[in-house]
């Protein structure tokens, strides 16, 4: 049996990389499936969370000139972030082509959304402040 030549901040290092991976697998944003219908000429995604989306092929950049015929087997990434054509030496990061197609303030909005459901102690403290104070503070009127 060989010997390992890890040192503890190695083993370290690779626990918290598992971790982060263990929060992504649980992501319901990753992408799980992707294919190419070819009657409607559109990408059809499933995520994780249940979710999926139809993207017309005309949005996804580098795909405008692809004949469809080597369009058939997208691959998607280990972390369900990117789509990958092998044959073709392409691929797509999924959260800029959703940005791409529905536009970044929609994009803007719902990842704000998911940061403002974060709770933090910082953001606890903030509050009872604030509270205390009467509540959020008014925004002032310019003349």
């Amino acid at each position: 049996m060989a010997k390992s030549d890890l040192t503890a901040r190695d083993r370290e290092r690779f626990d918290r990389a598992r971790a982060r991976g263990a929060l992504r697998a649980r992501d319901g944003s990753a992408l799980v499936s992707a294919r190419y219908n070819a009657r409607r000429d559109t990408l059809d995604l499933r995520f994780r969370g249940g979710g999926s989306m139809v993207i017309p092929r005309s949005l996804v950049p580098g795909l405008g000139r692809v004949a469809a015929a080597d369009l058939d087997a997208p691959v998607v990434s280990p972390a369900g972030d990117a789509l990958c054509w092998p044959t073709l030496d392409l691929d797509v990061y999924v959260p800029g082509l959703v940005a791409r197609a529905f536009g970044t303030h929609l994009f803007a909005a719902a990842t704000g959304r998911q940061g403002g459901r974060r709770r933090t102690k910082a953001k606890a403290v903030a509050a009872k402040l604030n509270g205390a104070k009467g509540g959020r503070p008014r925004k002032k009127l310019s003349a």
